[in-house]
């Protein structure tokens, strides 16, 4: 039996050629997403509320499990068609062909594509949550049609197959109308044919589309090649690119730069106060420490510009681009926001704000923070993506941290080994790179706190060792100051040095979900639940889809705990163990918080998946080396775990 999921215009699911019809919306939907998300596959929760927001968690992994059951009976007839590895969801291999792996496939070669439309073209709103992911994968994936389809041209063009060379681009034009690089390329190709009145008429045209469309002039570059043509100068000029000439790496952190925003219709809001939105968001990425961005005062002549995003990438010397849009929605303005990789023009990020009319600093910090805390991460994604696959030795130092990270965030032993030596080989290269020393920090912590390591007192020397010096290179470090103040209270029960951390690491950055989540352990660990709970509510509320959700939800574990809510740190806890992965010690939160909840046969569950994972950890030594500062409250954790039936 061959199954093939047609996603490119529309959506259509063959069986032996037969379409198949009656599939739920949902069910649709569903088999789109993870059959997109084949190469990172999502949680069930991140299934769940994403297909079903609003209708709280129960409901929702009650919607999941059902339309899994359509899809795996009716629609496959196959129960193994979806995988479910530790609560992760993928298509297993081989269930399916998808039109839109093959295009992902094209995008790299010099055949032409079949791209039969845009990405699931007409399908139903399904969920807010669902139709932005919807909106960036289409940009991803019309992206990636362009390319191969100009790499299709530019093979035609180069055999003299020029006619094939003007109808590739004029297929180009049919997937994005809008890009004038585009229009220069047809205007290039047919000159290369010797069809010079063609290429004028298109200059015509272009102008017309321009002025209809977006109301500006065609950018000097257009203008140039039209007159260059039109004195049969161009007939043998090499075809512009579609895309940005590459940039030599020197091994730094990539550059963004953040355009002014434009502003549509009879907005309500200045021009110095849509600035100041910029400026603040420059401020805030710039206070990352992880990405390299540009000033505001080198992107404001780029206000008015005409150039696409190739030529503006190249000016600035920037990989990325993120750029926004003021409109009017009824009596308040919506802002949205994009980011956009230079070099393939794709989006790769996309956030919507609404601006009341009482817009005022608070509003104004918030709508910044979520700018950023969701298309910041987005960078990250896509240069993982960039260097997936190239050997180690090649990577730069930058890219090795990189990597670090992402094999560390998996939370598995193996990826662990492999993050320290990356780690290692990058500190020997660039002795003086700070966020280097502060991974490492985390690396050493993250050890002990998995209860993979073989030697305590030796990583904890190690994560003091490589934070100071982290702090020594960059006192404004967050991810250094965050970590070293988090092991100080977890570690040593030092709460006002991790106090004073955690508040430099905010004034440097002061969205920073990072220091807002771990900071609210340490009031949980002092008692003061009311002050974790605002910090953790925070943090979630700034990035709620962050990829770290299992850490934000432990947060909220911890803090309900300490306030003696523990049907409320039950929930939060539970939820986080479903995420995947989950950090070890969330499971003795969780299996505390169910037998308060009066819910010990929970309780027991959780703690033998725990040991299954930590089989030597006792209650003792956890309770002496609990960062609670009371040890009434220790005595009553260890109890808790006793009755959830944690070895004593």
């Amino acid at each position: 039996m061959t199954t093939q999921l047609l996603l490119l215009g529309g959506f259509d699911l063959q069986i032996n050629g037969q379409s198949l019809k009656g599939i739920p919306r949902k069910a649709k939907a569903l088999l789109a997403y993870l059959a997109l998300q084949q190469e990172r596959a999502p949680s069930r929760e991140t299934v769940a509320e994403l297909l079903w927001p609003g209708r709280g968690a129960e409901q929702a992994r009650h919607s999941l499990r059902q339309t899994l059951f359509v899809l795996r009976s009716k629609v496959f007839a196959d129960p193994d068609a979806i995988i479910d590895q530790q609560g992760a969801l993928s298509l297993a291999p081989g269930v399916l062909n998808c039109d839109a792996w093959l295009l992902r496939e094209d995008a790299h070669a010099a055949s032409m594509p079949d791209y039969a439309g845009p990405l699931l073209d007409g399908f139903p709103p399904v969920s807010a949550g669902f139709d932005d992911w919807l909106a960036m994968t289409r940009s991803q994936t019309e992206a990636q049609a362009l390319a191969a389809l100009g790499r299709h041209a530019d093979a035609a063009a180069d055999a003299g197959q020029h006619d094939e060379a003007i109808a590739t681009t004029q297929r180009m034009l049919a997937v994005d109308p809008l890009r004038e690089d585009i229009h220069r390329r047809l205007m290039s190709a047919c000159a290369a044919a010797g069809r010079r009145s063609e290429a004028l008429r298109h200059f015509a045209t272009v102008r017309e589309i321009l002025l209809r469309e977006l109301g500006v002039a065609p950018a000097p570059e257009t203008v140039v090649l039209a007159e260059a043509i039109k004195d049969g100068r161009a007939a043998t000029d090499t075809v512009p690119p579609v895309t940005a000439p590459a940039r030599p790496s020197d091994g730094s952190a990539p550059r963004i730069a953040v355009l002014p925003f434009h502003q549509f219709g009879a907005t309500a809001m200045p021009s110095y106060l849509s600035d100041g939105l910029v400026a603040d968001v420059i401020s805030q990425l710039a206070g990352l420490r992880e990405l390299s961005v540009i000033s505001h005062g080198s992107t404001l002549d780029f206000r008015d510009s005409h150039d696409d995003i190739a030529a503006t990438g190249y000016k600035l010397g920037a990989r990325y681009l993120m750029r926004g849009a003021l409109r009017q929605a009824a009596s308040d303005i919506r802002l949205t926001t994009e980011l956009v990789e230079v070099d393939s023009g794709c989006v790769i990020g996309t956030q919507t704000s609404e601006i009341a009319d009482d817009f005022d600093f608070a509003d104004q910090d918030r709508i910044v923070a979520h700018i950023v805390n969701t298309l910041a991460p987005r960078v990250h994604e896509r240069e993982l993506f960039r260097i997936r696959g190239t050997r180690p030795s090649s990577l730069t130092v930058y890219e090795k941290v990189l990597l670090a990270r992402e094999h560390m965030m998996s939370l598995r032993r193996h990826g662990f080994d492999e993050a320290k030596t990356l780690l290692d080989a990058a500190i020997a290269e660039e002795p003086d790179y700070a966020e280097a020393h502060a991974l490492a920090a985390d690396w050493h912590g993250l050890v002990i706190g998995q209860g993979w390591s073989g030697d305590r007192q030796r990583d904890m020397a190690a994560i003091e060792r490589q934070a100071r010096k982290a702090l020594s290179l960059d006192g404004g470090n967050v991810r250094a100051l965050v970590s070293y103040g988090h092991r100080r209270s977890l570690l040593h029960r030092d709460y006002e040095t991790a106090k004073s951390m955690f508040q430099r690491a905010l004034n440097s950055a002061p969205n920073s979900t990072h220091a807002l989540r771990w900071s609210s352990l340490t009031y949980a660990y002092i008692g003061e639940a009311e002050e974790a709970l605002t910090r953790a509510e925070h943090a979630l509320e700034l990035s709620p889809c962050d990829r770290d959700a299992h850490s934000f939800y432990m947060a909220l574990c911890v803090a309900h705990y300490t306030a003696g809510d523990y049907p409320a740190a039950a929930d939060w806890g539970l939820r986080a163990m479903a995420q995947r992965p989950v950090l070890l010690s969330t499971g003795g939160w969780v299996a505390a918080a169910l037998v308060g909840s009066d819910r010990a046969a929970e309780a027991r569950d959780v703690a033998d998946e725990t040991m299954a994972d930590w089989p030597h950890r006792r209650v003792r030594d956890i309770v002496a080396q609990h960062p609670y500062s009371d040890p009434e409250r220790r005595r009553q954790y260890g109890e808790h775990l006793l009755a959830a039936g944690f070895p004593e």
